[in-house]
């Protein structure tokens, strides 16, 4: 490793070999007076890897990914150690500011976002990045790496892949346990629920479509945060059977709009490790019968990372989706690392604008080129155009002059529960 080694001796029992070679770094930046920063990196391709290829190879892309960040990241005073064969601390050393810590991840994950060639094909490290900062979020090494891995959790389900540990802002602990056994027991006794944020169409002026969002109101929990949800479902192996839950419902609750509104259609999101289901379309499919709902009428929305992340298997997923006639939406789009070329070849109906560029437009002149270039580059693709973080009627009449196909947000409505927006489409037929 590249961290300076230390006897076991020093720290008895107590430290593990890593917490004792950073516990050593840590204590010679406090004598120096220097600032240091913590990344910590986890990606997903080992276990895809050792799932296609044995556990030899897992142990080779690790390897290799460790050298990758090695020599294309690190600076020649960095070091970098491995924790497990999936996740990596990067330690940066010295620092001047959190921006340089934050440039940092942003090379990790632009150094990890080109396909990477293994066994005959490619994968995608999926990778996230969680950064905690010496000494203002630790004095020490355990507690360093416990809040860099802290932001590590909340990075691996935020859009851009990246989080900074913030002490003001943080969660309560988790226990998870407790957080596991709640959650299961809200899918057994269909405890959880969906709130619906509704699409406007710009052409009609009607609400024709709507987003399905999960929601968590637990007896002992409280009302857990979606972000939490979407962490602990992710830390317990419960995403696939959350977001199952998730499409079940949306297809039921779309079947009864239907009475409404023919023709409404319910977005739901999937995440990367839905992609890798293999039985995900004839779940759809079972589930689409059930409710005699046209396949039309549910949108399947991945972000850019989900498609990324395994490119051979989200083609063949997707395209067995689409088979059912099933609308395919790419979400968040223009934040992420993907190929153009690789997005043309995909089977996709709708791309959605992230709400950043659309929040921004009016104030900032280089978003509303981004905004017209997308608009221009989804219609030559022959896909519909959703503007996500729609919050105020300029936006709405700017976006409907670059010819927008469809709006969502606050402006339009915030997410409510299905009664709700029945009420709403009720009053719409008038």
């Amino acid at each position: 490793m590249a961290m300076s080694g230390t006897s076991e001796a020093a720290y008895g029992s107590v430290l593990s070999p890593v917490t004792g070679r950073l516990q050593e770094v840590l204590l010679n930046a406090k004598v120096a007076g220097d600032r240091l920063a913590l990344l910590m990196v986890h990606t997903a391709a080992i276990d895809r890897i050792d799932a296609r290829h044995g556990f030899h190879a897992g142990d080779m892309l690790s390897a290799s990914l460790v050298k990758l960040l090695q020599s294309r990241v690190l600076r020649r005073l960095d070091a970098i150690e491995v924790i497990s064969r999936d996740e990596f601390i990067c330690v940066l050393r010295p620092i001047s500011s959190e921006g340089v810590a934050m440039l940092a991840a942003q090379r990790v994950l632009g150094m990890l976002s080109a396909p990477i060639e293994f066994g005959g094909g490619s994968t995608m490290a999926d990778a996230a990045v969680g950064i905690a900062i010496f000494p203002e979020h630790g004095n020490d090494a355990e507690a360093l790496l416990k809040n860099a891995k802290h932001a590590l959790l909340s990075a691996r389900v935020h859009r851009d892949r990246i989080s900074i540990y913030e002490a003001d802002r943080r969660s309560p602990p988790i226990d998870e346990l407790q957080y596991e056994s709640r959650l299961r027991m809200a899918l057994d006794q269909n405890r959880l629920n969906l709130h619906f944020q509704p699409l406007l169409n710009l052409r009609t002026g009607r609400l024709e479509g709507a987003e399905a969002l999960l929601r968590w109101k637990d007896e002992v929990l409280g009302q857990v945060p979606p972000n939490i949800v979407l962490q602990v479902a992710e830390m317990t192996g419960l995403v696939d059977e959350v977001t199952l839950w998730v499409l079940t419902s949306a297809i039921q609750r779309c079947a009864e709009f239907q009475n409404a509104c023919p023709g409404f259609s319910v977005g739901v999101n999937v995440s990367p490790s839905n992609l890798r289901e293999a039985d995900l379309p004839l779940y759809i499919d079972r589930a689409l019968r059930t409710w005699d709902l046209a396949g039309r009428n549910l949108v399947v929305e991945l972000t850019e990372t989900a498609i990324m992340s395994d490119q051979v298997k989200a083609n063949e997923v997707l395209h067995e989706i689409k088979a059912h006639g099933v609308r395919l939406s790419i979400d968040d789009f223009g934040t992420g690392y993907s190929s153009m070329y690789y997005l043309a070849q995909l089977p996709l109906d709708e791309l959605k604008i992230d709400l950043m560029f659309v929040k921004g437009m009016l104030e900032v002149p280089h978003y509303a080129k981004i905004v017209r270039s997308l608009i221009d580059l989804a219609h030559n693709l022959d896909l519909v155009v959703v503007a996500e973080g729609v919050e105020s009627e300029p936006i709405q009449m700017a976006l409907q002059h670059l010819g927008c196909d469809y709006l969502q947000g606050y402006h339009i409505g915030k997410p409510v529960p299905a009664e709700d927006l029945m009420r709403r489409l009720e009053r719409q037929k008038t």
